[in-house]
């Protein structure tokens, strides 16, 4: 938009004189209108430059302090005065109350006819305004040709720069550098600086650009929304040095053209990690035999980010559950741009982790491929980080380092089932290192429907004996399966004579229909006579 600073600037103007030196000469001048009437409050608009003889004020100055301060109510641009046949000088206290308003009050000298300099100033406004839009226009124009060209990012970038003449930046979601003009290879301190700057503009309280007055300080900071929740910023430097016909529209048209370059990197690489991610999933449930046969194929294997190791471990890594929070926009840009942290994360300590989505559970698995004694504290540390930058919290499961290939679905099923120990239970913000399970929580997981037959089928009527024989049957075998078939030993734990824990065993053996003592048979007895035992049907 065209501002008093940009007319008096044009040598056609120049002997237009601000009168008070603190009038604001960065106010919008959108029309020139003519008045000499003291209700022009109430037929005027907002931006309008006010051209007057001031002839009602000829014998009363202070009228024109009250008119001032209508016309700053409504935002008008400034008040021109001809100072000639009404008014030959303004009074002091009027340009003082002028000063404290910071409104401008310019002098229209004796030389211009008030009709001429509306026309000359309407026709500036309207000529200047179209070549700012031509302009805008051209730079939308070539920056969308690079986008169709599948030019990167940094050359345009680098191109907008070249195109406004001054230093430009784009920060990613993660409030760091992504790419930046050349400027700032020359002039390397530039770059703290302008983050320096970005990191005040972020804690302030004014989280969005000031569109009125973004060109009136050294930088300017526009939200480039590839994203809604997690916006890229695009920041100019050295504002003040912007010159006609750059504009607004300049910046707001290349923010649009940024936006949709992002966007489409975005969904490209999202589809590039879908057919990584589904490839992982395929390994994960594929037989041990397949596996060892891959290694054999290790260009495919690295085409996926799985490098040839003795070492490999995964860690399962979930956001957690919030209340009340169903915004599926919000939460799709949350766990893809949780993703690209983790990994930029996860790529400062060891290049060779390799991270993949599960899009269904809104998981993340990380696959350690060397090993590393302090991953259990980076995590508590990613942890940490994560709640700061995204006021949400992550956990984390994690499995046994494995040695082969052909090993890796265990290390991934043990980190899941880590992972899901806790998760069931509704807990927040763990890591949890996976536990073998004892025989009684494995046998536990054993439905009723299938378990139970078992016991029946291996122990006949010793599975659940009522009678004080039965049982006393079922405890000495018990006691002689423990003791390793050792007759001995048997008698000296229950306190009976050998030959009567022979007896026993023998009657038992009649009721199973097989010996106790066979290799093939012996396992089986043991685990039903456990589970009948300890397992709750």
């Amino acid at each position: 938009m065209t501002t008093l600073k940009d007319i008096l600037s044009v040598l056609q103007f120049s002997d237009l004189t601000l009168l008070n030196k603190q009038g604001d000469l960065e106010r919008t001048v959108e029309m020139v209108d003519i008045t000499e009437t003291p209700d022009i409050k109430d037929f005027t608009t907002p931006h309008s430059f006010i051209v007057t003889t001031g002839m009602n004020y000829k014998d009363n100055q202070s009228g024109l302090i009250s008119l001032i301060r209508e016309l700053n109510d409504i935002q008008v641009a400034g008040l021109g005065i001809k100072l000639s046949r009404f008014l030959k000088k303004i009074d002091d206290d009027v340009l003082a109350f002028a000063n404290k308003l910071q409104f401008p009050i310019i002098e229209i000298p004796e030389s211009w006819n008030l009709g001429s300099i509306t026309h000359h100033i309407s026709s500036f406004i309207m000529d200047e305004e179209t070549e700012k839009l031509h302009f805008a226009l051209d730079t939308q124009q070539e920056l969308n040709d690079m986008l169709i060209q599948g030019l990167n990012l940094d050359m345009m970038i680098e191109r907008l720069s070249r195109l406004i003449k001054v230093p430009v930046m784009l920060i990613n979601p993660f409030h760091e550098v992504e790419s930046h003009s050349q400027h700032f290879h020359q002039h390397s301190e530039l770059v703290q600086k302008n983050l320096n700057y970005f990191r005040r503009y972020l804690n302030s309280e004014q989280n969005n650009a000031n569109h009125k007055t973004v060109f009136q300080e050294d930088y300017a900071i526009f939200k480039v929304p590839a994203f809604k929740y997690f916006p890229y910023y695009l920041i100019i430097s050295n504002v003040n040095m912007l010159n006609y016909p750059i504009s607004l529209l300049t910046i707001e048209q290349a923010v649009n053209i940024l936006s949709l370059e992002i966007y489409k990197n975005s969904k490209i690489k999202e589809a590039e990690q879908r057919d990584t991610d589904h490839f992982f999933s395929s390994l994960m449930s594929e037989q041990p035999n397949n596996l060892i046969s891959l290694t054999q194929h290790t260009d495919l294997l690295k085409k996926y980010h799985i490098q040839s190791s003795d070492f490999y471990q995964v860690i399962i890594c979930g956001i957690d559950r919030e209340k009340n929070i169903e915004n599926s926009v919000y939460l799709n840009e949350l766990y893809q741009m949780t993703f690209e942290w983790l990994k930029h994360m996860f790529h400062n300590i060891d290049p060779s982790i390799s991270i993949y989505m599960s899009t269904g559970q809104r998981r993340f698995t990380i696959l350690l491929q060397t090993g590393h004694h302090y991953y259990y504290e980076y995590c508590k540390y990613i942890q940490k980080e994560y709640q700061h930058f995204f006021d949400s919290t992550l956990s984390f499961g994690i499995g046994n380092e494995v040695s082969e290939l052909s090993q890796l679905p265990l290390s991934f099923f043990e980190a899941n089932e880590a992972y899901d120990n806790k998760y069931e239970k509704g807990e927040h913000e763990f890591i949890e290192l996976y536990k073998s399970k004892s025989v009684e929580e494995l046998l536990q997981l054993i439905p009723a429907n299938k378990l139970k037959p078992f016991i029946m089928y291996t122990l006949g009527s010793l599975a659940y004996p009522k009678t004080t024989k039965g049982k006393e049957l079922k405890d000495t075998l018990n006691v002689y399966m423990e003791n390793q078939c050792d007759l001995t030993k048997t008698s000296e734990e229950i306190f009976i004579h050998r030959n009567t824990v022979k007896y026993r065993i023998k009657k038992c053996e009649e009721i199973l229909g097989q010996s106790v003592e066979s290799p093939e048979t012996s396992l089986g007895i043991r685990l039903a006579l456990f589970a009948s035992e300890k397992i709750t049907l």
